[in-house]
């Protein structure tokens, strides 16, 4: 019987925001993953939480702001499955607004990038996909 040699990739893992080789227990445990352990390292998720983490006035000031509702697709809080959550600009780590969780994917799949945002929107009207 031979015994398994550990590899780097057995005991570290990139974090997906930072980039950077990390051990493992730098990140939180995540069942759901090959390798059992979430895809952003603990300081980047600090760093997340602090800057989406505003007071309940700031964030009822942003909803009344924008009338109840989504800031993209405006769907009412009531009607939004988890509510709105806090969206910020990722580089300068400015609050924009409160968006639905559709919405707030959707903005991440494009990775806030208005050109393939322009350009998805370019694909529906070309191909009719806009009423």
């Amino acid at each position: 019987m031979t015994m398994k040699m550990r590899t780097m990739s057995d005991t570290t893992s990139k974090c997906r925001r930072c980039k950077l080789e990390l051990p493992l227990d730098s990140f939180h445990n995540d069942k759901r993953t090959p390798n059992g352990r979430y895809d952003i390292c603990k300081q980047c998720r600090t760093i997340h939480r602090n800057i989406t983490n505003i007071t309940d006035e700031e964030y009822d000031a942003l909803l009344v702001a924008q009338n109840n509702s989504c800031a993209i697709c405006g769907i009412h809080t009531s009607e939004a499955e988890r509510g709105l959550v806090v969206d910020h600009n990722h580089q300068t780590h400015k609050i924009r607004g409160l968006l639905c969780t559709r919405c707030n994917v959707g903005l991440g799949y494009y990775g806030d990038d208005t050109t393939k945002l322009s350009m998805a929107i370019e694909y529906l009207v070309k191909t009719d996909g806009i009423a």
